[in-house]
């Protein structure tokens, strides 16, 4: 089955630089024991004034960007956007479209969580012209989903993934957790060859990381649960990247796999330091070298934009040039095209190799890092286990 987009405005645009939009939604059914993100339940009212601070934000911030820069990518994020009304996202992409040139062939993503969607919200999405779908499975251990918090099962998660493709959506990625209390490498096994199985082109896969004022943090400082220790996350993380290799996938960034032309656009921008702009709650920018950010406090966020008709930013730096240099370094080497020495030369007009030589050479002599034809520099398979150790030599 397949249907065709309505009721769009979307412009083909040239000669405009390009730009990636982020918005959050920070609504959830409920909070699952890692999760660290800005999010809350929320009543009704909530979610209807939110809305309308959102889209004053989308007018405001529109009149700044439209003249110069064309929409490549949106994300839309969270929170657990499909927990919403269909209407809203609606609404949302709808004002997106009127306030900003979005490309013909911009990348489109939802999340969505597996049994807060159904066949009529896919739909809506698809008509409103989202074009890839991000999933969150996280495991297809029950006893896991369970200690997560999470409310789905593995069969919602199927059900959701053949209501997507038979609407003739292919670009499906999906998010899963390694190093949880209580998991074990057979669970990692297990979940990684349903994925395959299922014929999910992109797969995303984060360590753990217990974050303050999370239930799991407070689980772990009372003792009530272990985390796995550091060897057996390394052999999770190893036996993820060899049975995706070995199925055709790329690691394109430290943790996102992908079959052939299913990389994510807007995943690329962040780690190429390309400009975003992010709106909704909490939501972080990088525009021409300034790193900025909203409010995290949800009343204060929907005041300023509905009353003093505002920008919510809590956060506003423009990098120096050595801040630059350390983000270049830190986000290019978690992706498989690496640090770029020639691009380093025409920014900072500096030479890395010869900079770093001593410590280059002990990298690479070392097996951890190559140097390509193309002048890249590039993390190995030993390199990406010890990447931030990596990181850190080199900004030292």
């Amino acid at each position: 089955m397949s249907i065709n987009k309505v009721g769009l405005s979307i412009t083909e645009t040239s000669g405009k630089k390009s730009l990636s939009i982020y918005i959050h939604i920070p609504f959830c059914g409920s909070k699952c024991a890692y999760c660290s993100f800005v999010s809350v339940v929320g009543s009704p009212e909530d979610k209807k004034r939110y809305f309308a601070a959102l889209l004053t934000e989308i007018s405001i911030q529109s009149k700044k960007y439209r003249e110069f820069y064309s929409v490549s990518s949106i994300y839309i994020g969270g929170g657990t956007p499909s927990c919403m009304d269909y209407y809203l996202i609606r609404d949302l992409l709808s004002n997106i479209y009127k306030n900003f040139a979005v490309k013909n062939s911009a990348e489109i993503t939802i999340e969505l969580n597996p049994n807060t969607v159904d066949k009529t919200k896919i739909r809506e999405y698809i008509l409103s012209g989202v074009n890839r779908f991000s999933i969150g499975l996280q495991s297809t251990s029950s006893k896991i989903l369970k200690a997560m918090g999470r409310t789905h099962t593995v069969e919602d998660y199927e059900e959701l993934v053949g209501i997507i493709k038979d609407y003739g959506i292919k670009n499906i990625s999906t998010d899963i957790i390694i190093g949880y209390p209580g998991q074990k490498l057979v669970d990692v096994k297990d979940t990684i060859d349903y994925l395959i199985s299922l014929e999910i082109p992109h797969i995303s896969v984060y360590m753990l990381s217990v974050e303050e004022g999370t239930r799991l943090k407070k689980l772990v400082d009372n003792g009530s649960v272990g985390l796995p220790d550091e060897d057996l996350v390394i052999q999770m993380y190893n036996e993820v990247y060899d049975r995706l290799s070995d199925e055709g996938y790329t690691r394109y960034e430290f943790s996102n796999f992908s079959l052939p032309t299913f990389e994510s656009f807007h995943n690329r921008v962040y780690w190429n330091r390309k400009d975003y702009l992010g709106m909704g709650l909490a939501a972080h920018s990088y525009i021409d070298g300034t790193r900025f950010a909203n409010t995290e406090n949800i009343i204060e966020y929907a005041r300023e934009l509905e009353t003093n008709k505002t920008l919510p930013v809590s956060m506003s730096k423009t990098l120096s040039d050595d801040e630059k240099k350390e983000e270049m370094i830190m986000l290019s080497l978690r992706t498989k095209d690496g640090f770029d020495i020639n691009e380093y030369k025409r920014l900072f007009n500096e030479n890395f190799l010869a900079k770093k030589k001593e410590k280059l050479t002990m990298l690479i002599t070392e097996g951890y890092m190559l140097l390509t034809p193309e002048n890249r520099l590039v993390c190995t398979d030993k390199g990406f286990l010890v990447l931030n150790r990596i990181v850190l030599d080199l900004i030292d």
